[in-house]
């Protein structure tokens, strides 16, 4: 009898063992599935709520864009005003004046500028009268201050009376001297909204703050109670955001104790800092109900055990058939998010994508992105069908946009720039560039009709003061053969007094003569009539580059005789033709010859002040390439850099405005070409890169 009990002895034993062993397997295996579970939906909410704060910092920077192009624009009124170009100051001041009208996505409630004792001097607000606004933080500060832009806590405006941020920068007189503050009004609610727009998760928050006190700017929640609630400089963001400038933590909310997910980044261009928190609590939710029913199936796995081993492997098998099913469906949510998510950010971004394949029937779309509705004012199928978006263009268009297939046949990449004709009858310039990867295309188009008329006012004003600084040297040009001419007339009256019918064949030939130099006359008027007039289209042609460096020589060449410096043009010859504005390359030149003058003019008296020009076709990809040097000991290392941003000068401010250089390069960008700078082995060396003209069919 002892046998069969020590057999079933054993047998439990066994059956024990193998429970326990089953048991802590079972165990560990839902610890390390719940772990792996709860990394993944961490990881999964941080990248959601980092993905949250990166599309907040990209809707502020586009805010901020057009806050300094106001800044900027004002300043432009300031210098034009102290130079007495009234008309164009006034043409600046009536576009700001429209501005919040036509371009209400920007949210400014008002434009305004103070004079240096805080006066208001202007406003975009219709019926404006004049106010005091000294006492005010955001004029007061910038007396004292280095200019950089400034972001109030959130006031009532005096003007508007609304809720909003004032976004100030100093002004500058003609002296340089602090001479008033521009203050962009914008509208604090309509911020809120838009940050609560892009905020789609459940329970989710977001915020902007200023970083040095963290003061609230804007909520998606209960903005217009929230904004007036105190800094609060201790903010868990604003403390982590001092040690780096992106990251994402959790922490307890300061109002409720609820568990917090944290993300943040700072804008250092402003100091603020964009923030959005997700309730820890709420997104978790899918969690903690999978850890239940995780334990309850392993209890239920359990207690089928105690039927025997069948049923044990029975239970394992379906657990991971569950296990593979929960993770199949997590991820076709998580890929279902993430489209949902890029076709969000591509319905807001400001330049519409397409993309298709090159092939020799030529270019076949075959995806748009869903703003170019919004770019092109049209449904996209009319962009897409070369046949109607011809129709849309204006006249010059056709041409050039074959010449920009040919060069993204050729070289890769193509930039074009041309009118569309939008369905409520206004034109628009749109800037188009594509890339080839093999037979895929990848383009994108914008919309660039402000940034052009903003290069256009500053062209025309940089073309006039141009104008200005050598009309001395015009009249010396003009002076030369109007003498000739006044002494070829006296003579001619002379021998025709004195010697009659005699004197006729001397007279004729001196007229010849005046007629000789009124011509050079006219040649100058003409020439100085082409230089000022605006280009306001800006077209493309086939033009010669020794054809344009002479009309800027015609124009500088007293200004570099003066000086006592010698030019030397080894432009070679028969250079095909490029293609570019003719009036425009043609200032390229004039603002390198007067900067190289002014480089050299401050060199010692026996110092050498020479020039030179020298051109070549590359091989490799078929542009022109033209080489400006001269003599001037080169651009400080340091300053290097900045040669070609706009308003920056290391000329005095009775020398110069700082845009020479910045038209350059946009003149150049809009020929398809470009223009860089180095310093060479006696002074500054420009390179400049001309597209070549197409080349004309074969008879």
């Amino acid at each position: 009898m002892s046998a069969p009990r020590l057999t079933g002895r054993t047998t439990w034993i066994a059956a024990a063992g193998l429970w326990l062993i089953i048991l802590a397997a079972g165990s560990a295996a839902i610890i390390i599935f719940l772990r792996h579970e709860a990394g993944q939906l961490s990881r999964e909410v941080t990248a959601r709520c980092l993905s949250t704060v990166d599309a907040l910092n990209q809707t502020l920077l586009r805010t901020l864009e057009a806050v300094q192009r106001v800044h900027a624009l004002q300043q432009l009124q300031r210098d034009l005003e102290g130079r007495g170009e009234a008309q164009a100051a006034r043409a600046i001041s009536d576009h700001l004046t429209n501005m919040p009208l036509e371009e209400p996505s920007a949210g400014i409630l008002q434009i305004a500028a103070t004079d240096a004792s805080g006066s208001l001097v202007f406003s975009s607000v219709p019926g404006w009268a004049p106010l005091f606004l000294g006492d005010r933080q955001h004029v007061r500060v910038h007396a004292g201050r280095a200019p950089q832009l400034y972001v109030s806590e959130p006031l009532v405006g005096r003007i508007s009376g609304r809720w909003s941020l004032q976004l100030t920068y100093p002004l500058r007189d003609t002296e340089g001297r602090f001479g008033g503050v521009s203050i962009v009004s914008l509208d604090a609610l309509l911020l809120s909204r838009r940050l609560a727009e892009i905020s789609t998760a459940e329970g989710a928050l977001s915020a902007l703050m200023r970083l040095q006190d963290g003061a609230l700017l804007a909520r998606n929640r209960d903005a217009e109670a929230q904004l007036a609630r105190p800094a609060l400089t201790d903010h868990p963001a604003i403390r982590a955001a001092r040690e780096s400038p992106r990251g994402s933590f959790r922490a307890p909310s300061a109002l409720d104790g609820r568990e917090l997910l944290f993300c943040f980044r700072t804008v250092p261009e402003a100091e603020l800092l964009v923030a959005a928190a997700e309730d820890w609590g709420v997104v978790s939710q899918s969690f903690v109900a999978l850890r239940q029913g995780a334990w309850w199936s392993f209890a239920l796995i359990l207690l089928l055990l105690a039927g025997g081993i069948i049923a044990l492997l029975r239970g394992i098998g379906l657990r991971a058939t569950r296990r593979l099913l929960a993770d199949a469906q997590a991820e076709r949510a998580a890929t279902a998010s993430a489209w949902a998510r890029l076709e969000q950010l591509l319905e807001a971004a400001p330049a519409a994508i397409y993309a298709g394949r090159l092939d020799e029937a030529g270019f076949r779309a075959e995806f748009a992105s869903p703003n170019l509705r919004r770019v092109i004012g049209w449904p996209p199928e009319v962009f897409l069908d070369p046949v109607q978006a011809q129709r849309r263009m204006d006249s010059s268009a056709p041409a050039a946009r074959a010449d920009f297939q040919r060069r993204l046949q050729e070289e890769g990449r193509a930039l074009m720039e041309y009118r569309w004709h939008r369905p409520d009858g206004s034109w628009r310039w749109l800037r188009e560039e594509a890339r080839r990867a093999g037979p895929d295309i990848v383009g994108y188009l914008l919309d660039v009709t402000e940034q052009r008329e903003t290069a256009a006012w500053a062209a025309a004003s940089a073309r006039l003061n141009m104008l200005g600084e050598l009309a001395a040297n015009m009249a010396h040009e003009l002076n030369q053969p109007l003498a000739v001419i006044s002494l070829a007339a006296e003579n001619a009256a002379a021998a025709l007094d004195e010697d009659g019918p005699a004197g006729i064949p001397d007279a004729r030939e001196t007229l010849d003569l005046v007629a000789q130099q009124a011509a050079r006359c006219k040649e100058v008027v003409q020439h100085l009539r082409l230089f000022s007039s605006p280009d306001e289209r800006q077209s493309l042609a086939d033009v010669r580059l020794e054809t344009v460096v002479q009309g800027a020589m015609l124009l500088v060449r007293g200004a570099l005789r003066d000086a006592g410096i010698t030019l030397h043009n080894r432009l070679p010859a028969g250079l095909p033709p490029i293609r570019a504005n003719a009036v425009g390359a043609e200032q390229v030149f004039v603002n390198l010859f007067l900067n190289a003058r002014d480089a050299l003019a401050g060199l010692p008296r026996d110092s050498r002040r020479e020039i030179w020009i020298t051109a070549a076709v590359e091989a490799t990809d078929g542009r022109l390439v033209v080489r400006f040097a001269d003599s001037g000991g080169g651009i400080p290392p340091e300053l290097l850099g900045r040669v070609f941003e706009p308003f920056f000068t290391t000329k005095g401010s009775d020398k110069g405005t700082g845009l020479g250089l910045a038209i350059c390069q946009s003149a150049m960008r809009g020929f398809g070409g470009d223009i860089r700078v180095r310093n060479g082995a006696s002074g500054a060396e420009f390179t400049l890169d001309f597209p070549l003209a197409a080349p004309e069919p074969d008879a």
